[in-house]
Order: C-alpha cells, then sequence, then structure tokens
C-alpha cells in the first residue's frame, strides 16, 4: 500500500510531501521523488559540498506521484508514477535551474489500457517499480494491474506483457542470470526469463518454497531485490519479516523478523539493509543475525538507496516526512523535507 500524496507534518498545518523513492545516479548524485510528482537532485551530497541551490534542482517532474526512479546504462532517467513513465535526459535535468523547469521528458510512456465491456477503456495502471536489464535496451513497468509491462528504452515501444500475478505488482529487480523477479499484492513472488519474458517460477514465502500456485500465500510482496551475484533474493511485505532466498535452489535459507512491515531492501557486499512503516533502518549479515539497528527520524520508511560511486559509502532512506543520509551507512549526517 502506497502513501498518500501529502501528509500533515506532526508540528504544522502545511502539508509535508512524501518522498516515495530514492536512487543514487552511476556518478553519485541523489534523485528523490515525492507523492506530488516533485524530482529533487542533489549533485553532491559530500561533507564539503553545502545545500545551496547551486548543488541542487527542483523540479515538477509528473501531475502526481513518482514511486520509481531508474539509471539505464545511457546516460537516462526513468521516473515512473501514477499516470506514465517518463525517460529524461541526466544530463539535461543536472543543468536545470531551480523553478525553471524547462527540461522536457524525451519519452512520455504509459502502460497498455484493458478493455471492458461494450469497448470501454480502463484507465491506465500506476507504475510501482522499474527494472532495468544490465545492458540498459530493455525496462520492465511494474504495474498495478497485476501485470509487468517489457519496453524497449530505445524505440519507446512496448514489446511484450508479462502476465500472472493475480494483483498489484509491487516491485521488480533483474538479476545478472536473465531473471527477473517480481513480487505483488497477491502474496507471491514469480520469477520471468528475461531472454523469452516467460515465467520461469512462483515462490510463496509464506511456506519458503516453490510453489505451483495453488497454495495458501500470505500477506502482499512490497519490496524485493537480488544481489550482484545474481544468486540471492530478499522479499519483504505484510507479514513483517525478510526472507532470504537462494535463487538456485529457490528455497528460503533465512527470516529476518522485523517490527514493522518492510517496504524497502537492498543488498551492499555480504549484508542485507531493510526499511519500512518504523523508525529505523535494519543491517543483517548475510545469515540473518541482526548487526545493527540505525534508528531514523522519519516514521516510515519507503525507499533506500546506496552511493555506489567512488566507495563513497552513503545511504539515503527517503519517506514521511524526512529524506536522511547516512554517512557509513549508520550515522545520520544530513535530513530534510522535499522541497526544503
Amino acid at each position: 500500500p502506497r502513501a498518500p500524496s501529502a501528509m500533515a507534518g506532526p508540528a504544522s498545518s502545511t502539508a509535508v510531501a512524501t518522498a516515495l523513492t530514492a536512487a543514487f545516479s552511476p556518478s553519485g548524485a541523489l534523485f528523490t521523488g515525492d507523492g506530488c510528482g516533485t524530482l529533487q537532485i542533489w549533485k553532491d551530497l559530500s561533507a564539503q559540498k553545502n545545500a545551496t541551490k547551486d548543488n541542487g534542482v527542483l523540479i515538477k517532474a509528473h501531475a502526481g506521484p513518482i514511486y520509481a526512479i531508474e539509471f539505464p546504462k545511457n546516460g537516462l532517467v526513468i521516473t515512473a508514477g501514477d499516470e506514465d513513465i517518463r525517460v529524461w535526459n541526466q544530463e539535461a535535468l543536472m543543468k536545470e535551474k531551480e523553478g525553471k523547469s524547462s527540461c522536457k521528458p524525451r519519452a512520455v510512456l504509459k502502460n497498455p489500457q484493458a478493455s471492458g465491456p461494450r469497448g470501454f477503456v480502463m484507465g491506465a495502471s500506476e507504475t510501482n517499480a522499474i527494472a532495468c536489464t544490465s545492458d540498459g535496451l530493455h525496462m520492465y513497468a511494474a504495474s498495478g494491474d497485476g501485470n509487468l509491462y517489457k519496453w524497449d528504452v530505445s524505440s519507446g515501444k512496448c514489446v511484450a506483457k508479462l502476465s500472472g500475478h493475480t494483483d498489484i505488482v509491487h516491485c521488480a529487480s533483474v538479476s545478472t542470470q536473465s531473471l527477473l523477479c517480481s513480487g505483488s499484492e497477491d502474496g507471491t513472488v514469480r520469477g520471468w526469463d528475461t531472454r523469452t519474458d516467460k515465467q520461469a517460477f512462483i515462490l510463496n514465502p509464506l511456506e519458503g518454497k516453490e510453489t505451483a500456485g495453488d497454495e495458501k500465500v500470505g500477506s502482499w510482496i512490497n519490496c524485493l531485490a537480488t544481489d550482484s551475484s545474481g544468486n540471492w533474493m530478499a522479499c519483504g511485505g505484510g507479514d513483517s519479516y525478510i526472507a532470504l532466498w537462494h535463487l538456485g535452489s529457490r528455497r528460503v535459507t533465512t527470516t529476518m523478523p522485523t517490527a514493522g512491515q518492510p517496504q524497502a531492501v537492498t543488498f551492499f557486499k555480504n549484508k542485507v539493509i531493510s526499511a519500512g512503516n518504523e523508525s529505523c533502518v535494519y543491517h543483517w549479515r548475510n545469515l540473518g543475525e541482526l548487526e545493527k539497528t540505525v534508528q531514523c527520524k522519519s516514521k516510515s520508511i519507503f525507499s533506500i538507496s546506496i552511493n555506489r560511486a567512488n566507495n563513497v559509502n552513503q545511504l539515503v532512506a527517503a519517506g514521511y516526512p524526512y529524506v536522511e543520509l547516512f554517512l557509513g551507512h549508520i550515522s545520520v549526517t544530513r535530513s530534510w523535507t522535499m522541497g526544503s
């Protein structure tokens, strides 16, 4: 379940935008998107740089919430939300001046709309997550209509529809082994062969094993990540734990219980890092042992991202009402609200 587009601050009647997604670019710039369609860019978050207008960009990128930001390997930025998917030139966005909004997307894409009775066309479904192939040529959009749509990034054409989930698809990740994993409100994780776009397996986190799809499943899957080796996948959601899967055997090796429901997860070296609807970030060792819990100012965290450029050792947690920067992944050095 997603956050509302705006939430009232605890000590103010002024609406405070909720940061729904955060992603570091390959060069180390931080992109964040909020529930009001605002895209915020910090060009440099090093200790030597102050939060000045010269260092930051704030533009209205979407009419509604931005749920996902991704970077194909071709100088592009992809943002996605309630109404459409937008493809931008990253360099042009970085040169944008605050308040100008002169940069226009290279392409505006809409997931295919289903037809109803008597020729009625259903509304376009939201895109909750974007997963790009390693070559940057294709992206998969996790849609609210229960499908994943494969897009050719260069041509802007939808080239395949991946059907199998029976409810909203919340999350997706492409591994290095030609495998796309997706998590859904239907309580399953499904694997897809990116060479054929055919379903390869269904995983049931409640049972911790592969399923034929006819077993009892748990609550929704809200977050999912695959590691750089392509051997491991971590997922979490409504049942308040992170499950670590070995993709080769398609078995859960360990579960990591959380006080709240996980909403974000990522891998870093030999660790799993997760966060959710509580004021902390969890750091887990690969065997499922809790290494540390880092307290945050935000009441709920929707996205976490690690700066993997030049070993700067930065982690960002985006949520309500703050975006928070952690140095060494554990010490909060800055926090700010979207728009500030």
